[in-house]
């Protein structure tokens, strides 16, 4: 199940399920343990470059400590040198699961004061697991603080101590894990940021579940990894007897001379990614700059909201992108309130947003009395959300739910690690990303890949999952150097390769 994805509730009713099928919790223990002790000693060891044999198991008090207690059996067993510690209380105060399991060991626990951290090459983190809802002592902070400096390989078991697993929040530190070993599925906090930095790489081992309780666990998740298999049979890979305008035609509205880079950027890429055709909206004094840098993308000198929605009219346009470097104006706010009085489907993005900055409820009333569902994106990132949205301190997955509800809208929240959000429809999490696409002029691509998917018939959500993990895939392919103009040439690789393979193999 590859877009599966877990909240600290759908963990703990995983582990209700296995025990309601007549496994013993110290029995999932156990799995949990030995799994993450095959990971660590067949796949993460291999990796290191310098390895002592010297591994140190920081304990916990609750269950997470007893699975570090079990993957210190194990390791024992098969050579190498181990330590145990209980950094933060004494060995006394355990819950009786884990003191079962110190009972089954032959070797002491100890004090973390006594210990030299820097005599081990790796260091196991079951200090706390997904249970955390409180902040660190100051007694604790000084304890991470310590192992955070060492140079030894720092392996978290199911989340880094110190990591909100449904927040992604820090507490308000945790454990810089260099990996993180998971159980039956990864935790929420491990792919929303700042959580995301500390987690490393994520290996997910299996406690002797069954797929049909994962089914029922992840129910309570309502949230999903935004990979292909949750969208691509919503895809729309173009027919032998597709012509252009069933493919959709996009009208995409420009900026002024000045800043028409982001309006071109869009409207090239809605072509790139699929559309039909596709026409910039430019005003007369910016007909000769647009004009000089296009040829695929059409153009057309349109000055007012009356030419420009007489033009949707004429040439039967599907699809609007309103906002990559429109300006903040009132013309550009005519445009939107109107585009969305007359149910026309379109991306809202960039300028088109901050427009109703000073009155964001007009735009949320508007949106939310039309008839139509599932055609209108609005793309922000987290300063345009915050200027509309002023909903406090949630989670960020909370406030793109949160914001779909109250706009009736998808909500793509940009970001390393998107959210993509639609009334009555799991969410979307990014599960893979790229710090190169934070880069001028990547949320206009972006914007110019919703918008195609909008015309060739995906509804917002899907056609929003599918563009943000295409966007993605051409910041992990490009790498260091990328700027906008060339994430086309990435982007249909993506398509044709990757993409491609993904869907032919779901027919």
């Amino acid at each position: 199940m590859p877009n599966t994805i877990f909240t600290s509730e759908s963990s703990y009713e995983l582990d209700r399920l296995c025990i309601r099928r007549g496994i013993k919790f110290s029995d999932l223990m156990e799995n949990a343990g030995k799994s993450a002790s095959i990971k660590i000693e067949k796949k993460i060891i291999p990796s290191l470059k310098e390895f002592n044999n010297k591994i140190l198991i920081l304990c916990g008090p609750g269950n997470n400590g007893g699975d570090g207690l079990v993957i210190a059996k194990y390791l024992l067993k098969s050579g190498y040198k181990v330590d145990i510690c209980f950094p933060i209380l004494n060995k006394h105060k355990i819950n009786r699961h884990t003191k079962e399991k110190l009972k089954n060991l032959d070797i002491s626990a100890q004090k973390f004061n006594n210990l030299n951290l820097n005599r081990y090459s790796m260091i196991v983190d079951s200090i706390f697991g997904i249970g955390l809802s409180r902040n660190f002592s100051n007694t604790l902070i000084k304890i991470v603080e310590k192992i955070n400096k060492t140079k030894a390989c720092k392996v978290s078991i199911d989340i880094a101590s110190g990591i909100n697993s449904d927040s992604g929040d820090l507490m308000p530190i945790s454990i810089k894990a260099n990996h993180t070993i998971t159980f039956v599925a990864p935790k929420v906090g491990h792919y929303l940021l700042p959580g995301k930095i500390n987690s490393g790489s994520i290996h997910v081992v299996s406690i002797g579940e069954k797929k049909t309780e994962i089914s029922k666990a992840k129910r309570l998740s309502k949230v999903k990894l935004n990979t292909p298999e949750s969208w691509i049979k919503n895809f729309k890979w173009p027919s032998m007897i597709d012509h252009k305008y069933k493919r959709g035609h996009i009208l995409v509205k420009s900026g002024p001379l000045t800043s028409t880079g982001a309006s071109r950027l869009a409207a090239v890429t809605a072509l790139r990614s699929g559309a039909g055709a596709v026409t910039l909206a430019s005003e007369t004094n910016a007909l000769g700059v647009n004009a000089s840098h296009l040829t695929s993308v059409m153009l057309k000198e349109i000055n007012n909201t009356e030419e420009f929605f007489n033009f949707v009219k004429e040439k039967k346009i599907k699809t609007l992108i309103i906002g990559p470097g429109s300006g903040v104006n009132q013309i550009v706010k005519g445009l939107v309130i109107r585009a969305i009085k007359e149910e026309i489907e379109f991306v809202l993005d960039a300028d088109g947003l901050t427009s109703f900055e000073k009155n964001p409820d007009e735009l949320f009333d508007l949106l939310r009395k039309r008839r139509k569902r599932n055609n209108i994106i609005l793309t922000p990132h987290e300063g345009e959300f915050n200027r509309l949205f002023k909903f406090g301190n949630l989670s960020k997955i909370d406030k793109a739910n949160k914001a779909a509800d109250l706009t009736n809208s998808t909500i793509l929240f940009k970001g390393n690690d998107t959210i993509i959000s639609s009334p009555k429809k799991i969410t979307f999490l990014s599960k893979e990303s790229s710090p190169f696409l934070s880069t001028a002029g990547s949320g206009d691509v972006l914007a110019g890949i919703c918008g195609s998917f909008l015309a060739q018939g995906m509804k917002s959500h899907f056609a929003a999952g599918a563009a943000s993990w295409l966007h993605n895939e051409i910041g992990i392919q490009a790498g260091p150097g990328l700027i906008a103009e060339d994430m086309n040439k990435f982007l249909s690789k993506a398509i044709s390769k990757q993409l491609r393979r993904i869907y032919k193999s779901e027919d």
